[in-house]
């Protein structure tokens, strides 16, 4: 059977390793082709030469994928070559001059004055590259090593003309004018976060016959690298279109600080390595975001949830990349999660609460919707006790799971633990936590470990009261949780900050002027972090790395000589070894 071709298009700078993850997932059903453009003095020009390699490798028809300035190349290919073309897909695609929002900034305009611009090109460092690149890559603060390569191998020559190719283009027609001369079908990728290309602009073009929009919230400029799951999905068509819409806008929650002292700020978080290193790290992409929660059925199968809803089901392979399978979708954001057999999983949704899904019908309940006359607000992880009763977690009865750091900030200690017995009557177990979080139940439920995010602790509560602490003043602050035989894996989303600490201490207008700065200067630290302690809350295991490509580390469990580790920000799950000396790896 002849495989689809597909041709792939990197934007201004950069290479075919824009593509190298995406490619990965698509694998050998499509016959793929990356052309490597450099210096183009015109988007025809470009769009020729792609034709030539289309024909050369027989790669026609083809659908032919372009992000950012690779789109415009994309879309003159189809405009000179309609009969190579038989599905446009434009991603980050600037429409026109006014959306490129970086194009006129004060270090481009200098770049472009003759002499100036090319000695100061000259001795440009690599640190000074990836900060330019940052806006690429925005929200995340990662910028991979290839993009300020390719850039780093660019003469100012050829930057130069490539960007001012851009504009020449879309200065003569805008992008939505050309997508609706077009014949064949276009899809156009843009995030709602991007720093590059006017969301605005993107939403614009995508509106119109012929085309369908796919918005990606919280992504930027850089979604073939960082949401390539998403991507690979738009590619294979197994994506929903959405409308063609731009970030919402959302009003900025009212705070109100309360006073406290943190334990002092352990020396261990301020290291960015762990003793025992971090090894067998692997990405595992996936076609949505957010994956906060992971857990295991009896199959070996992680089940997780990501921020537009969907319950996904991932079977991991050895020698092929994942299959992710959607069996659910809550119709809120999930969170945390429990399965019960193999026909029933528990969700905590942070917009609808305490959730039911039949595995195989995607049928979903709501268990619990309100506690004592009032909506349950940012449910946030469930375990099922050996009894049928049902104990989950809210992290605050004030903020909405977008504004999580507006409740870290406050500290005013509204979370919850609650419980639903079995005759499904629920109540408050445990009130005034501080950001209550992921929870272990033992098996006689006489003890349950909650993590206190807001108080970087596990507490030990029961029915017959609480109060112990299992482990106090952790370095990071903790998220999910999940039990190993004597062990409970902890998720530390970020370490702790002394400047936190501190204004903890102070009057709360300063958290307030905190949390009004703009995400990139509230910003934590960028590491994969993750503990075990026993029962008695001695550190068994400390597994830390700065390097590896997945940070904000918010859930962890084991399977089998691995950990499997999600997050609330990255497109992908992570797979590491379970260290070297314990017993499921002697």
């Amino acid at each position: 059977m002849t495989r689809p071709n597909i041709v792939l298009l990197h934007g201004l700078g950069g290479s075919p390793a824009t593509w190298a993850r995406v490619e990965e997932l698509l694998g050998d059903s499509v016959s793929t082709l990356t052309p490597h453009l450099v210096g183009g003095a015109s988007i025809a020009d470009d769009a020729l030469i792609v034709a030539r390699l289309m024909r050369a490798n027989g790669a026609v028809p083809a659908t032919v994928v372009g992000h950012s300035r690779g789109g415009l190349v994309a879309t003159a290919l189809v405009e000179q070559f309609p009969a190579l073309v038989e599905r446009l897909i434009v991603i980050a695609t600037p429409p026109t001059v006014a959306s490129r929002l970086t194009a006129s900034s004060g270090s481009e305009r200098i770049l472009r004055i003759p002499l100036l611009g090319t000695a100061i090109w000259s001795v440009l460092p690599p640190a000074r590259l990836r900060r330019g690149l940052g806006t690429a890559f925005a929200p995340s603060h990662r910028v991979p090593q290839f993009a300020v390569d390719d850039l780093a191998a660019r003469s100012l020559g050829e930057f130069v003309a490539e960007s001012s190719a851009i504009n020449h283009y879309v200065d003569i027609a805008p992008l939505g004018d050309r997508l609706s001369a077009v014949s064949c079908p276009v899809d156009v990728v843009y995030g709602l976060d991007d720093r590059r290309v006017a969301p605005a602009a993107m939403a614009l073009s995508a509106t119109g016959p012929g085309r369908r929009a796919y918005p990606l919230a919280h992504e930027g400029h850089g979604a073939p690298w960082s949401s390539a799951g998403a991507v690979a999905a738009v590619i294979r068509d197994e994506a929903m279109p959405g409308a063609p819409i731009t970030a919402p806008h959302r009003s900025a929650p009212t705070l109100r600080p309360r006073r406290w002292t943190p334990p002092p700020t352990p020396a261990r978080a301020g290291g960015l390595e762990s003793t025992v290193p971090l090894t067998g790290f692997r990405r595992v992409e996936l076609p949505g975001r957010g994956p906060e929660d992971v857990r295991i059925d009896a199959a070996g199968r992680i089940l997780t949830g990501v921020e537009d809803g969907r319950i996904l089901r991932v079977t991991l392979h050895d020698d092929a990349p994942a299959t992710v399978e959607t069996i659910a979708d809550t119709g809120g954001r999930p969170l945390g999660l429990t399965v019960v057999d193999d026909r029933t999983l528990l969700v905590c949704d942070s917009e609808r609460g305490l959730l039911q899904v039949d595995i195989d019908s995607g049928e979903v309940t709501i268990l619990v919707g309100e506690v004592d006359g009032e909506p349950v607000t940012f449910a946030s992880n469930v375990v099922r006790a050996r009894s049928g009763r049902i104990y989950f977690t809210t992290s605050t009865r004030r903020f909405s799971f977008e504004d999580y750091l507006a409740d870290l900030l406050e500290h005013s200690g509204t979370g919850r633990l609650l419980v639903r017995d079995t005759d499904g009557t629920v109540r408050t177990l445990v009130d005034g936590l501080d950001f209550a979080n992921g929870l272990v139940v033992d098996d006689d439920e006489r003890q349950i470990a909650v993590a206190e995010s807001g108080s970087f602790r596990l507490g030990l509560h029961g029915e017959r009261g609480g109060g112990d602490i299992l482990i106090d003043n952790l370095p990071g602050f903790p998220d999910n949780i999940s039990a190993d035989g004597d062990l409970i894996w902890i998720s530390l989303a970020n370490p702790r900050d002394r400047r936190f600490d501190t204004l903890a201490t102070l009057p709360g207008f300063l958290r307030q002027l905190v949390y009004a700065l703009p995400e990139s200067l509230r910003a934590g630290v960028d590491t994969t972090w993750v503990m075990a302690v026993d029962r008695d809350g001695h550190v068994v295991h400390d597994l830390q790395s700065s390097t590896v490509d997945y940070s904000m580390v918010t859930s962890v469990i084991r399977r089998g000589s691995q950990l499997i580790l999600g997050s609330v920000t990255e497109s992908a799950l992570a797979v590491i070894d379970l260290p070297a000396g314990t017993e499921e790896t002697r």
